[in-house]
Protein backbone atom coordinates (compact mmCIF):
# COMPACT_ATOMS: atom_id res chain seq x y z
CA UNK A 1 0.00 0.00 0.00
CA UNK A 2 2.75 2.54 1.07
CA UNK A 3 4.47 1.64 -2.44
CA UNK A 4 1.41 2.41 -4.37
CA UNK A 5 1.07 5.67 -2.67
CA UNK A 6 4.54 6.51 -3.64
CA UNK A 7 4.17 5.40 -7.15
CA UNK A 8 1.08 7.66 -7.23
CA UNK A 9 2.62 10.86 -5.75
CA UNK A 10 5.36 10.42 -8.61
CA UNK A 11 3.06 10.06 -11.11
CA UNK A 12 1.30 13.33 -9.99
CA UNK A 13 4.18 15.37 -9.39
CA UNK A 14 5.07 14.29 -12.99
CA UNK A 15 1.93 15.71 -14.35
CA UNK A 16 1.92 19.33 -12.15
CA UNK A 17 5.84 19.38 -13.81
CA UNK A 18 4.17 18.95 -16.82
CA UNK A 19 1.33 21.51 -16.13
CA UNK A 20 3.72 23.79 -15.18
CA UNK A 21 5.43 23.67 -18.01
CA UNK A 22 2.63 24.25 -20.27
CA UNK A 23 1.34 27.33 -18.79
CA UNK A 24 4.99 28.69 -18.96
CA UNK A 25 4.22 28.09 -22.68
CA UNK A 26 0.94 29.93 -22.43
CA UNK A 27 1.79 33.26 -21.49
CA UNK A 28 4.25 33.57 -24.31
CA UNK A 29 1.67 33.86 -26.30
CA UNK A 30 0.60 37.54 -26.15
CA UNK A 31 -2.02 37.54 -28.51
CA UNK A 32 -5.76 37.47 -27.52
CA UNK A 33 -6.76 35.17 -30.43
CA UNK A 34 -3.65 33.45 -31.31
CA UNK A 35 -5.78 31.34 -33.55
CA UNK A 36 -7.67 34.36 -35.20
CA UNK A 37 -11.03 32.41 -34.66
CA UNK A 38 -13.69 33.96 -36.92
CA UNK A 39 -17.07 35.15 -35.15
CA UNK A 40 -19.85 37.71 -36.83
CA UNK A 41 -20.63 40.29 -38.28
CA UNK A 42 -17.13 41.09 -39.07
CA UNK A 43 -16.54 44.32 -40.46
CA UNK A 44 -12.85 44.03 -42.55
CA UNK A 45 -10.94 47.56 -43.39
CA UNK A 46 -9.08 48.33 -46.27
CA UNK A 47 -5.15 48.05 -46.49
CA UNK A 48 -4.71 52.24 -46.02
CA UNK A 49 -4.11 54.44 -43.23
CA UNK A 50 -1.15 53.95 -40.49
CA UNK A 51 -0.33 52.47 -37.11
CA UNK A 52 2.09 54.73 -34.72
CA UNK A 53 2.71 54.46 -31.53
CA UNK A 54 4.99 56.72 -29.66
CA UNK A 55 6.74 56.45 -26.57
CA UNK A 56 6.46 58.86 -23.17
CA UNK A 57 9.84 58.43 -21.63
CA UNK A 58 8.53 60.77 -18.77
CA UNK A 59 5.28 58.35 -17.50
CA UNK A 60 6.64 55.01 -19.21
CA UNK A 61 3.78 54.87 -21.32
CA UNK A 62 3.11 55.27 -25.12
CA UNK A 63 0.04 55.82 -27.05
CA UNK A 64 -0.98 53.45 -30.09
CA UNK A 65 -3.51 54.74 -32.70
CA UNK A 66 -4.25 53.51 -35.84
CA UNK A 67 -6.65 55.17 -38.28
CA UNK A 68 -8.30 53.16 -41.43
CA UNK A 69 -11.34 53.27 -43.00
CA UNK A 70 -14.23 50.10 -43.51
CA UNK A 71 -15.05 48.51 -46.48
CA UNK A 72 -17.38 45.52 -46.18
CA UNK A 73 -19.11 43.60 -43.18
CA UNK A 74 -19.79 39.93 -43.55
CA UNK A 75 -22.87 39.19 -41.78
CA UNK A 76 -22.26 35.03 -41.82
CA UNK A 77 -19.94 32.25 -42.74
CA UNK A 78 -19.10 31.36 -46.56
CA UNK A 79 -19.30 35.39 -47.28
CA UNK A 80 -22.82 34.89 -49.27
CA UNK A 81 -23.97 37.80 -47.23
CA UNK A 82 -21.28 41.11 -47.54
CA UNK A 83 -22.33 45.00 -47.38
CA UNK A 84 -20.26 47.48 -48.12
CA UNK A 85 -19.57 50.18 -46.06
CA UNK A 86 -20.04 53.63 -47.65
CA UNK A 87 -19.26 57.03 -46.31
CA UNK A 88 -21.50 58.89 -44.50
CA UNK A 89 -23.49 62.09 -45.85
CA UNK A 90 -20.88 64.36 -44.55
CA UNK A 91 -18.61 62.45 -47.08
CA UNK A 92 -16.86 60.32 -43.58
CA UNK A 93 -15.83 56.78 -44.22
CA UNK A 94 -12.92 55.80 -41.64
CA UNK A 95 -12.22 53.82 -38.26
CA UNK A 96 -9.82 55.30 -35.30
CA UNK A 97 -8.11 53.79 -32.39
CA UNK A 98 -6.03 55.28 -29.61
CA UNK A 99 -5.29 53.41 -26.50
CA UNK A 100 -2.50 53.79 -23.78
CA UNK A 101 -0.11 50.95 -23.09
CA UNK A 102 2.83 50.63 -20.59
CA UNK A 103 6.48 49.81 -21.46
CA UNK A 104 5.47 46.19 -21.39
CA UNK A 105 2.33 46.53 -23.62
CA UNK A 106 -0.11 46.22 -21.07
CA UNK A 107 -3.36 48.23 -21.49
CA UNK A 108 -3.46 51.49 -19.39
CA UNK A 109 -7.10 52.55 -18.01
CA UNK A 110 -7.21 56.06 -19.58
CA UNK A 111 -10.47 57.76 -20.71
CA UNK A 112 -9.25 58.33 -23.80
CA UNK A 113 -8.86 55.29 -24.87
CA UNK A 114 -11.64 54.62 -27.68
CA UNK A 115 -12.84 53.43 -30.57
CA UNK A 116 -15.28 54.45 -33.60
CA UNK A 117 -16.27 53.29 -36.60
CA UNK A 118 -18.02 56.21 -39.08
CA UNK A 119 -20.02 55.48 -42.30
CA UNK A 120 -23.25 54.63 -43.96
CA UNK A 121 -24.62 50.57 -44.83
CA UNK A 122 -27.57 49.78 -46.07
CA UNK A 123 -28.59 46.27 -43.81
CA UNK A 124 -32.10 44.34 -44.21
CA UNK A 125 -33.87 47.46 -46.32
CA UNK A 126 -32.68 49.28 -43.11
CA UNK A 127 -30.18 52.38 -43.83
CA UNK A 128 -27.62 53.26 -41.15
CA UNK A 129 -25.20 56.12 -40.75
CA UNK A 130 -22.99 58.38 -39.02
CA UNK A 131 -21.24 56.83 -35.58
CA UNK A 132 -21.41 52.91 -36.23
CA UNK A 133 -20.27 51.50 -33.42
CA UNK A 134 -17.63 53.24 -30.47
CA UNK A 135 -16.08 51.14 -28.17
CA UNK A 136 -13.69 51.05 -25.21
CA UNK A 137 -10.84 49.01 -25.11
CA UNK A 138 -10.39 46.32 -22.26
CA UNK A 139 -7.31 44.34 -23.25
CA UNK A 140 -4.60 44.11 -25.53
CA UNK A 141 -1.93 41.76 -27.11
CA UNK A 142 0.37 41.88 -29.80
CA UNK A 143 3.10 39.52 -31.60
CA UNK A 144 6.16 40.45 -33.62
CA UNK A 145 7.29 38.14 -36.18
CA UNK A 146 11.31 38.68 -35.89
CA UNK A 147 12.48 36.95 -38.65
CA UNK A 148 9.48 36.65 -41.12
CA UNK A 149 9.15 39.32 -44.51
CA UNK A 150 8.82 42.44 -43.30
CA UNK A 151 5.71 43.02 -44.70
CA UNK A 152 4.27 40.39 -42.27
CA UNK A 153 6.34 42.13 -39.12
CA UNK A 154 3.46 42.51 -36.37
CA UNK A 155 0.22 42.04 -35.44
CA UNK A 156 -2.17 43.10 -32.84
CA UNK A 157 -5.62 42.60 -31.55
CA UNK A 158 -8.10 44.07 -28.64
CA UNK A 159 -11.25 43.49 -26.87
CA UNK A 160 -13.43 46.10 -26.25
CA UNK A 161 -16.79 46.84 -24.51
CA UNK A 162 -19.26 48.39 -27.22
CA UNK A 163 -20.54 51.62 -25.81
CA UNK A 164 -22.81 52.72 -28.71
CA UNK A 165 -23.16 53.43 -32.30
CA UNK A 166 -26.27 52.10 -34.97
CA UNK A 167 -24.64 48.92 -34.87
CA UNK A 168 -24.10 48.53 -31.25
CA UNK A 169 -27.14 46.11 -31.15
CA UNK A 170 -25.96 43.76 -33.89
CA UNK A 171 -22.61 43.25 -32.21
CA UNK A 172 -23.91 42.82 -28.63
CA UNK A 173 -21.47 44.07 -25.86
CA UNK A 174 -18.46 43.23 -26.45
CA UNK A 175 -15.89 43.30 -29.60
CA UNK A 176 -12.96 42.02 -30.62
CA UNK A 177 -10.36 43.46 -33.22
CA UNK A 178 -7.45 42.42 -35.00
CA UNK A 179 -4.77 45.30 -37.08
CA UNK A 180 -1.68 43.82 -39.30
CA UNK A 181 0.26 46.61 -40.74
CA UNK A 182 0.90 44.74 -43.88
CA UNK A 183 4.04 47.50 -45.13
CA UNK A 184 6.97 49.09 -43.28
CA UNK A 185 6.70 47.84 -39.83
CA UNK A 186 9.20 48.58 -37.03
CA UNK A 187 7.79 46.85 -34.58
CA UNK A 188 9.60 44.26 -32.92
CA UNK A 189 7.66 43.73 -29.62
CA UNK A 190 9.45 46.47 -27.35
CA UNK A 191 7.08 48.92 -26.10
CA UNK A 192 9.35 51.51 -24.64
CA UNK A 193 10.19 52.92 -28.23
CA UNK A 194 8.24 54.37 -31.02
CA UNK A 195 7.32 52.53 -33.73
CA UNK A 196 4.87 52.52 -36.64
CA UNK A 197 3.33 50.50 -40.03
CA UNK A 198 1.50 51.32 -43.10
CA UNK A 199 -1.88 49.65 -44.80
CA UNK A 200 -2.81 48.26 -41.38
CA UNK A 201 -5.50 45.42 -42.31
CA UNK A 202 -8.36 45.68 -39.72
CA UNK A 203 -11.09 43.44 -39.04
CA UNK A 204 -13.89 43.94 -36.15
CA UNK A 205 -16.15 41.20 -35.27
CA UNK A 206 -18.70 40.22 -32.56
CA UNK A 207 -17.03 38.62 -29.70
CA UNK A 208 -19.22 35.76 -29.31
CA UNK A 209 -19.34 33.92 -25.59
CA UNK A 210 -18.26 30.93 -27.48
CA UNK A 211 -14.63 32.79 -28.08
CA UNK A 212 -14.70 34.88 -25.34
CA UNK A 213 -11.95 32.68 -23.24
CA UNK A 214 -10.59 30.47 -26.16
CA UNK A 215 -10.09 26.71 -26.15
CA UNK A 216 -6.33 25.31 -26.83
CA UNK A 217 -5.92 23.44 -29.47
CA UNK A 218 -4.67 19.95 -28.44
CA UNK A 219 -1.22 20.13 -26.93
CA UNK A 220 1.86 17.94 -26.22
CA UNK A 221 0.91 19.19 -22.36
CA UNK A 222 -2.54 17.42 -23.62
CA UNK A 223 -1.07 14.28 -25.04
CA UNK A 224 1.32 13.95 -21.86
CA UNK A 225 -1.60 14.46 -19.00
CA UNK A 226 -3.88 12.00 -21.23
CA UNK A 227 -0.65 8.92 -21.04
CA UNK A 228 0.04 10.08 -17.29
CA UNK A 229 -3.48 9.83 -16.42
CA UNK A 230 -3.78 6.51 -18.65
CA UNK A 231 -0.11 5.21 -17.30
CA UNK A 232 -1.90 5.69 -13.20
CA UNK A 233 -5.06 4.47 -13.90
CA UNK A 234 -3.40 1.50 -15.37
CA UNK A 235 -1.33 0.97 -12.21
CA UNK A 236 -4.24 1.26 -10.52
CA UNK A 237 -6.21 -1.41 -11.93
CA UNK A 238 -3.35 -3.72 -11.74
CA UNK A 239 -2.48 -3.20 -8.49
CA UNK A 240 -6.41 -3.56 -7.73
CA UNK A 241 -6.92 -6.98 -9.79
CA UNK A 242 -3.37 -8.38 -7.64
CA UNK A 243 -5.45 -7.77 -4.69
CA UNK A 244 -8.51 -9.64 -6.04
CA UNK A 245 -6.39 -12.94 -6.68
CA UNK A 246 -4.42 -13.08 -3.51
CA UNK A 247 -8.11 -12.02 -1.60
CA UNK A 248 -9.46 -15.11 -3.72
CA UNK A 249 -6.98 -17.77 -2.15
CA UNK A 250 -8.80 -16.94 0.86
CA UNK A 251 -12.72 -16.84 0.06
CA UNK A 252 -14.09 -19.74 -1.63
CA UNK A 253 -16.48 -19.00 -4.94
CA UNK A 254 -19.93 -16.82 -3.99
CA UNK A 255 -22.02 -18.28 -1.74
CA UNK A 256 -20.00 -21.27 -0.51
CA UNK A 257 -18.60 -21.00 3.22
CA UNK A 258 -15.62 -19.34 4.16
CA UNK A 259 -12.12 -21.52 3.60
CA UNK A 260 -10.82 -21.07 6.97
CA UNK A 261 -7.17 -21.33 6.97
CA UNK A 262 -4.69 -22.95 9.44
CA UNK A 263 -2.42 -20.12 10.96
CA UNK A 264 1.50 -20.68 10.05
CA UNK A 265 3.27 -23.11 12.77
CA UNK A 266 6.46 -23.63 14.41
CA UNK A 267 8.88 -26.24 13.76
CA UNK A 268 7.51 -28.07 17.16
CA UNK A 269 4.45 -28.62 15.10
CA UNK A 270 2.72 -25.66 17.80
CA UNK A 271 1.23 -22.99 16.99
CA UNK A 272 3.86 -19.62 15.94
CA UNK A 273 3.36 -17.56 18.99
CA UNK A 274 3.33 -14.52 16.34
CA UNK A 275 -0.17 -15.87 15.21
CA UNK A 276 -3.58 -16.79 15.45
CA UNK A 277 -5.86 -19.21 13.61
CA UNK A 278 -8.39 -17.11 11.55
CA UNK A 279 -9.73 -15.78 7.95
CA UNK A 280 -6.65 -15.51 5.99
CA UNK A 281 -6.40 -11.72 4.68
CA UNK A 282 -4.13 -10.69 1.53
CA UNK A 283 -1.66 -7.87 2.67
Amino acid sequence: MQRMRNDTGRVFFVLVLLALEGLGASVRGDLIRPRNARSYPDIAGDMVGEQTYSFDSASQTGVFRVTNAPHVITLEPGGKKMVDVKPDFEGTLNETLQLRLDRDGRLVDQPDNRFELRGSVMIGGKFYEGLLLEGRPTAFGARSQNGRPSQDMGVFDLNMKVTGGKLAEAFGPEAYLRITPRENSTFRGDFSADFSGERPLTSLRAASKDEAIPVPEPTSLIFFLACGAGALGARLRRRGRARGRLGAGSVSRRGATPTISRAPRSRSDGPAPWSAQGIRQSP
